[in-house]
């Protein structure tokens, strides 16, 4: 595989961890907006939107990127989740402590690689079992 493939992949998956991040932010925005002006507590929907985008992402990449691209799909977990605390730092000033550092950075970098893992293995069985049904 070319390391243009691979890079692309890995953009690829980048793009939409960005993108389901965006879409989120987007429906929560529209939620607020609609409910009756009371107190709105999203942060578990906003952990659960993280962790799926970066989950997605890495699964994107796996599927475009194949077997090999699954260590470096880890990379989008931190990458985004860096992003994140950025944009948390530079409109609330929020000085993360270490439990925060460790969930915004190093468990996204697991949940993006087993989804590109994920989808790197799905796509070898496909092809064993297609190869199988040539052949038999």
């Amino acid at each position: 595989m070319s390391v243009n493939r691979r890079s692309f992949a890995l953009l690829l998956g980048m793009g939409t961890s960005f993108l389901l991040i965006l879409a989120g932010v987007a429906l929560a925005f529209v939620y607020a907006i609609i409910s009756d002006q009371a107190t709105i507590h999203l942060s578990f929907y906003f952990t659960c939107v993280f962790f799926l985008s970066v989950f997605c992402g890495g699964y994107v990449a796996g599927i475009n990127g194949g077997i090999r691209n699954w260590v470096p799909a880890g990379l989008i977990g931190p990458i985004t989740g860096g992003m994140v605390l950025f944009l948390f730092y530079s409109t609330a000033f929020f000085i993360p402590g270490f439990t925060e550092l460790l969930t915004m950075i190093l468990l996204p970098a697991f949940v993006s690689s087993s989804g590109a893992l994920l989808a790197a293995n799905r796509g070898r069985r496909k092809e064993r079992l297609n190869r199988n049904k040539l052949t038999g």
